[in-house]
């Protein structure tokens, strides 16, 4: 049977890893016990090596060592970066755009003697325009998972984080508020949405994509214009010409809209990503990515603690 050869950097890192792990007390099919620490295993050979007993044959040892050392096995070909390859990219999913003109509704109410309902009529203000246009984008990340080990990798765990900031406004979008000095002024909310995915198994040279969640931006624009409309009064020019004035109108208890906007915004902030494998005593073995790499800095993996009542 031809033997593939692992290269040596890679033989020395397994060797590395293996020297960190604890001695272990096995057994064989007998009943005789070895305490031993593993420092290599060699998937296609089926060979175990010990620190201090050397190379023993997998066959050798118990079932439930022998589902140990395997587990030991994919757990060290897992965390070794060069064996089990990993990449983090920022992608745009998609994007729609909205917008539209409109002449704003004003609305007169009166309450008449002997009705509960006041009456009341609406109509368009002609000398008005409001602009209303909404971006909506859709990013996320790519996660990209690459195995190059000789043997499979089993039960991955991946779980993404995508950090984002949205602008809310202070106050609602109505006509009615229009006078609140505050009326332009928007709020930051920090959200974060969460992707938690089970791979069952990645074989050599295999590589596997997946996504985080989808954080939704909204970029929002109000303009609300009076329009020019010329007077029937005429003024007279500097040099005697008589002309029309062109005045700006505006409307009782609406307040001045010759400068009346409003804009919110949201920019996504990160992406934190751990994957994991069960360790050869059920233990979770972790790795992780963020970016940008400064990302721990500004969030936290875990939720905040809810205030004691």
């Amino acid at each position: 049977m031809k033997r593939s050869i692992l290269p040596i950097a890679l033989l020395l890192a397994a060797t590395a890893m293996g020297q960190n792990a604890p001695p272990r007390t096995f057994s064989n099919a007998e009943g005789k016990t070895l305490e031993d620490r593993i420092t290599r295993y060699d998937y296609e050979e089926r060979m175990v090596t010990l620190e201090k007993a050397g190379k023993v044959p997998l066959a050798t040892f118990s079932e439930a060592d022998q589902r140990y050392i395997l587990q030991w096995n994919q757990a060290e070909g897992f965390k070794s970066t060069m064996r089990f390859k990993t990449e983090l990219k920022k992608d745009n999913w998609a994007r729609m755009k909205h917008e539209q003109t409109t002449t704003p509704f004003l609305m007169d109410a009166v309450q008449l003697p002997g009705k509960t309902t006041p009456t009341h009529r609406v109509e368009p203000d002609e000398n008005f325009e409001e602009y209303n246009a909404i971006y909506l984008e859709a990013e996320g990340y790519e996660i990209v998972l690459r195995n190059q080990n000789f043997f499979p990798i089993d039960n991955l765990v991946v779980e993404s984080k995508i950090f984002y900031e949205q602008e809310y406004y202070r106050i609602p979008d109505d006509l009615f508020t229009s006078l609140e000095k505050d009326y332009d002024e928007v709020a930051s909310t920090n959200k974060v949405r969460f992707l938690s995915e089970t791979i069952p198994v990645i074989v050599p040279r295999e590589d596997v994509v997946l996504h985080s969640e989808c954080a939704v931006i909204i970029d929002h624009q109000v303009n609300r214009n009076a329009l020019t409309t010329t007077s029937e009064e005429s003024a007279e020019g500097d040099e005697g010409d008589e002309g029309n004035e062109e005045m700006t109108e505006t409307v009782d208890g609406f307040g001045e809209w010759d400068d009346h906007g409003r804009r919110r915004t949201g920019k996504v902030i990160g992406c934190w990503v751990r994957i994991g494998v069960k360790g050869p005593d059920g233990e979770m073995v972790w790795r992780e990515m963020t970016d940008p790499s400064s990302l721990p800095g500004k969030v936290s993996w875990e939720p905040a603690a809810a205030a004691a009542p």
